[in-house]
């Protein structure tokens, strides 16, 4: 087993309308960043990313900022809808390994239809999750079902090594397992999202 890092966790938590509507035609999401020092909960901070924005990369790195991190995991390649997070810019300013985690297997043709449909800069985000790589599968748990990641500033083998280390209760990694508990329980009030 590797010596266990500074591991940052990302997931998103359900969308919330503005309290003013008429204000505002934006929806938002929470952005839930959990860090463990080894396999212990050490930070929590919450951010807040537009529905079908293109702000979260920038929201990571201002929940990342003078924190330290040796590795982050996302949970998956987009977060609140299809706000794709730009993890090659979060690897080159960070420094840091990043680990794209999905449950189950990305079906990244269905993913492109869907942006070239709704999307007016659809090949902006496609190019976002085009440069995310090959994607790997990996059994961290070998009683269940494979996870599946793309490895951003790290090969593939020793990102495995990273992903085991941390399936402590199942196969997801602790502090992504976290994060998205934490963010399912997270409902942000009008007060909240103008206070960001």
């Amino acid at each position: 087993m590797p010596r266990l890092r500074r591991a940052l966790g990302i997931d998103d938590g359900p969308s919330t309308l503005p309290s003013e509507p008429r204000k505002s035609r934006h929806h938002y999401a929470s952005l839930v960043a959990v860090w463990f020092a080894g396999l212990t909960v050490d930070d929590i901070h919450i951010g807040v990313a537009q529905v079908d924005g293109l702000d979260a990369t920038d929201v990571i790195l201002r929940l990342t900022s003078r924190r330290r991190v040796d590795v982050i995991f996302l949970s998956g390649a987009s977060f609140a809808g299809f706000n794709i997070a730009d993890s090659g810019t979060l690897h080159r300013i960070l420094h840091v390994p990043v680990i794209v985690i999905s449950r189950e297997k990305p079906n990244n043709a269905s993913v492109k239809r869907a942006l070239k449909n709704h999307f007016a800069d659809w090949k902006t985000r496609w190019d976002l999750v085009r440069r995310l790589g090959r994607i790997h599968s990996y059994a961290p748990k070998s009683a269940e079902a494979p996870l599946y990641f793309e490895a951003i500033g790290i090969s593939a083998t020793d990102a495995k090594k990273i992903i085991r280390a941390y399936c402590i209760t199942s196969r997801v990694p602790e502090p992504i397992r976290v994060a998205g508990i934490v963010a399912k329980g997270l409902a942000l009030t009008g007060n909240e999202l103008r206070a960001r």
